[in-house]
């Protein structure tokens, strides 16, 4: 599952992205299917995905998480 940051935030690192998706912020799903451009965190997602891409630095780069 791939997503984005949420609101408008960005993020220049890694560390940055994976601080916010352990505070469980919340990130919109950019994956093709039907919860495309629903919000989530990672709260929400686990025991539903093993990982999940994050795409941040404006979607430059992808930042690969464990959820």
């Amino acid at each position: 599952m791939t997503l984005t940051p949420a609101y408008g935030r960005d993020y220049k690192s890694k560390a940055e992205v994976q601080a916010d998706f352990d505070g469980n912020q919340d990130f919109k799903i950019a994956s093709v299917g039907p919860w495309m451009g629903a919000y989530v965190t990672k709260a929400e997602l686990k025991g539903n995905e093993a990982e999940v891409n994050i795409r941040y630095a404006k979607n430059t780069k992808v930042a690969v998480l464990s959820v």
